[in-house]
């Protein structure tokens, strides 16, 4: 095949249609065209042909992840799930994902401290709940753990449940009822937080002895 006829595509000026023999054969990216040297007169065969589509593909992924990533920081999983949702091959995704990882946009040790950090300020969880959710986020157990460890001299899993804590407490007082059933409900909501029970049992403790009002009579 000849490449008789190169032109802009109309709705997309940074892509170029590409025509064999006056017919059309295939759509390409301005990058793709440099880079594969194609001008018109070129011979092109099946293997080029392939090459460009493979190419094509793989920019492909690599858009809509970087769309994907735009939105907010993700983790290697949320990526390939994305990508297989939109249909790409398993080959193209791994590629993808490399060269993410190799860029520094993707990095899932660094995903587990920015979201463990981010819970802690803005809505405590205990360990048991900042594991579970990393891991159905595809972020590795060892991994997980050291993110945990490294961040651990920044807010105690005491400090992270007293927090919540005095948030429950401040709705529980406008409800007033009577202190045993708050303490219950403290302690009911400190475990779906996904904190351990020996934490729980201090800090609700602790708190209750700061608000006389919520201790028992």
């Amino acid at each position: 095949m000849r490449i008789t006829k190169i032109e802009n595509q109309q709705k997309n000026p940074s892509r170029r249609n590409l025509y064999a023999d006056d017919n059309f054969l295939i759509g390409i990216s301005a990058e793709t065209l440099i880079r594969f040297g194609i001008r018109t007169g070129d011979e092109i065969g099946e293997d080029k042909l392939k090459a460009l589509r493979a190419t094509e593909e793989l920019q492909g992924a690599k858009s809509v992840a970087l769309r994907f990533l735009g939105r907010r920081q993700r983790t290697e999983k949320e990526i390939r799930d994305k990508l297989r949702e939109k249909e790409f091959a398993d080959e193209e995704i791994a590629q993808t994902i490399e060269q993410l990882r190799e860029l520094g946009y993707l990095n899932d040790a660094e995903f587990a401290r920015s979201y463990i950090r981010h819970q802690n300020l803005l809505r405590p969880k205990g360990t048991l709940a900042l594991k579970q959710k990393l891991l159905l986020l595809g972020v590795k157990k060892d991994v997980i753990e050291s993110a945990l460890a490294e961040l651990s001299g920044e807010t105690s899993q005491e400090e992270a449940a007293a927090q919540a804590a005095r948030t429950f407490l401040k709705r529980a007082n406008r409800t007033r009822d009577d202190p045993k059933k708050t303490k219950l409900k403290l302690a009911a909501f400190l475990s779906r937080r996904g904190f351990t029970w020996d934490v729980i049992a201090h800090v609700t403790k602790q708190l209750l002895r700061e608000n006389p009002d919520e201790e028992e009579t």
